[in-house]
């Protein structure tokens, strides 16, 4: 058993920490994330069980370990941003399906009998060690893997290399499935020729076209039109699974105990000022919560209109260079000093104002937020799917009736409260939820009743049909206006000589690639494709994108270059395949999730 890298003497230093996700992205992984509340951990029911997929049960150590794992890359990704409870919600549902991937994966592998001799293990360590084993010796000035001193350690036999061995195992095991389950995938020589066409083909196109912008039309479909279209389409309108909920919301406000703090606070600033051992503006630059700050607390100029009124009214009451007594707005405690009046001559009296401030906002504190989650956690204790309502409307408390929704999208009128619509999904219809929280509310969620995908009702997408049935009118004043040209043109006229007397917009492009733009044509249509694919001087009568109708000409068209092409041939080839190898991979993983007996606890 591979001795060589074995000694139980010493746990080797740098033990690595991963999970492997389907197919060689291979994540490495710190300790986990203990910040803030994302909607609870999720249930561990059955036994410390989070689910079971073909009787094989996922404890709730190896999802939390998943999830943490997903969290720790996510923040690594995005260093430099809060994640919010959405993103939380998300990386639980990707740790649920890493979960059910992974013993699939186990599966497969064990269905098709692969194994890893320790020959095949020793020559990886040797020729092919993982990035995220070589990760541990890379010098942090340079940036720089030191293979000596990797060798130097693979060959150190005081190491115990276990776990990097185990894992290796794993990455080779799934490396050799993934042949297995794409070994039907091929590229054929034209597959390889039209994707060298499709990144390197440039063209120049003359056109004439009616753009659909400048169509004059006030079409109108009728009752029956619009029933016609919506039975013969029926296909384009399909709704995805919904599902309906009540929700209880407690917002996150500031209590007493928060308002009184803050004017402890904003008073001792005060007293400092007062006394000389502070300037107001330093004073703003080191304690004031608004945008003023760095400039010490200026705002400028301003009329009565300007302010909420409790400012306007301390503001304009107060003489130059008095400090105002702390004054309470919905914003937070303000400290305000005006720096010059401006005064109407006539009447004397004070029209504007120039003033600087300090703000400390008034957010709510751990004691609100325990007692606010306190009284969430209370509430969902005492109430089920028979009383979630007619308690939370005795209580006056703040009810929710959102509309039907699918999953992955947050509850309509709750922003980021993808943990809450998920939860509402899987559970039955009068389940109760655990409390969940964002940024601005705990909330209770009451399971209401699934709606299953299929058909859209008409009126739910009587306005998509319109817009359609509009479309295919738009295309066939179109195809009138342009038929006739494409006719004299095919005639032998010239394109400049139709568009004079027609009124249709007509134009020579700049040169454009299959994703490029063309002026009033659009991004990446088939007016790309069809020029870059066709003939110089060969007519097109029509091509249809999302801006209008044309026919078109192409003028010249890069030539094919076989020296090029010898060149990237294999490369493109490589990439086709690994894309249509993917391809094949998530189509057998998917119709295994599809296949599998799912059982979902959480």
């Amino acid at each position: 058993m591979f001795n060589m890298l074995r000694s139980k003497a010493k746990i080797f230093y740098w033990i690595i920490a991963v999970s492997f996700i389907l197919f060689g992205v291979v994540f490495s992984y710190g300790s986990s994330y203990t910040g803030c509340n994302d909607g609870g951990s999720g249930g561990q029911d059955r036994y410390g069980l989070v689910g079971e997929i073909n009787g094989i049960p996922l404890s709730g150590a190896q999802y939390e370990n998943m999830y943490n794992q997903i969290l720790s890359y996510t923040k690594g990704q995005n260093q430099n941003r809060e994640m919010n409870a959405n993103q939380y919600a998300s990386a639980r549902e990707q740790a649920w399906d890493q979960l059910l991937r992974q013993v699939l994966v186990t599966q497969a592998i064990e269905d098709n009998g692969i194994e890893v001799s320790d020959a095949e293990l020793k020559l990886r360590f040797e020729q092919n060690p993982p990035p995220a084993l070589l990760a541990n010796f890379r010098d942090p000035n340079t940036g720089v893997v030191n293979m000596e001193m990797y060798y130097a350690e693979l060959q150190n036999p005081d190491n115990d290399w276990s776990g990097p061995e185990a894992y290796v195992r794993q990455v080779i095991q799934t490396e050799k499935l993934q042949v297995i389950l794409a070994s039907n995938v091929a590229i054929s020589d034209e597959d390889v020729r039209q994707e060298y066409i499709t990144q390197s083909g440039r063209a120049v196109a003359e056109y004439l076209g009616v753009l659909y912008a400048e169509l004059d039309s006030d079409y109108a479909p009728s009752d029956e039109e619009i029933n016609s279209w919506y039975t013969s389409h029926t296909e384009d309108y399909q709704r995805q699974a919904k599902a309906e909920c009540k929700v209880v919301r407690l917002a996150k406000v500031a209590g007493e105990e928060d308002w009184s703090s803050a004017l402890q606070e904003i008073s001792e600033i005060r007293a400092e000022i007062e006394s000389g051992t502070i300037t107001f503006d330093k004073a703003a630059a080191r304690y004031s919560e608004d945008g003023s700050a760095v400039n010490g607390g200026d705002l400028g100029t301003f009329d009565r209109t300007r302010m909420v009124p409790e400012f306007t009214e301390a503001a304009f009451s107060l003489a130059v260079g008095e400090l105002s007594q702390p004054v309470k707005t919905k914003f937070g405690y303000h400290l305000i000093e005006v720096t010059e009046q401006h005064i109407d001559e006539e009447t004397q009296e004070v029209f504007q104002v120039s003033a600087r401030h300090i703000l400390l906002k008034v957010v709510a504190g751990n004691t609100t937020m325990s007692l606010l989650n306190d009284k969430a956690k209370e509430f969902v204790g005492r109430v089920d799917g028979s009383n979630f309502v007619t308690t939370a409307e005795a209580e006056a408390m703040d009810l929710m009736s959102p509309v039907a929704f699918i999953k992955g999208r947050d509850i309509p009128g709750l922003p980021i409260s993808m943990a809450g619509s998920i939860w509402a999904h899987r559970a039955a219809e009068g389940d109760v939820s655990q409390v969940f929280e964002n940024r601005d509310y705990f909330y209770m969620v009451l399971a209401g009743k699934k709606i299953p995908a299929g058909a859209a009702n008409l009126d739910d997408v009587k306005s998509q049909v319109i817009l359609a049935l509009k479309k295919e009118n738009n295309k066939k004043l179109a195809s009138a206006k342009l038929s006739p040209a494409v006719g004299e043109i095919q005639m032998g006229r010239t394109m400049g000589e139709v568009a004079e007397g027609s009124g249709l917009k007509h134009a020579v492009t700049d040169t454009f690639t299959y994703s490029g733009n063309v002026q009033d044509v659009g991004f990446g249509t088939d007016f790309n494709k069809m020029t870059i694919e066709g003939k110089v001087g060969q007519l097109v009568p029509e091509v249809e994108t999302l801006r209008g109708l044309f026919a078109l000409t192409p003028l010249w068209i890069s030539p094919f270059d076989q020296a090029v092409f010898d060149t990237r041939k294999d490369g493109i080839q490589a990439a086709l395949l690994v894309r249509a190898q993917n391809v094949a991979v998530e189509e057998f993983f998917q119709e295994k999730l599809d296949e599998a007996e799912i059982k979902d606890y959480r």
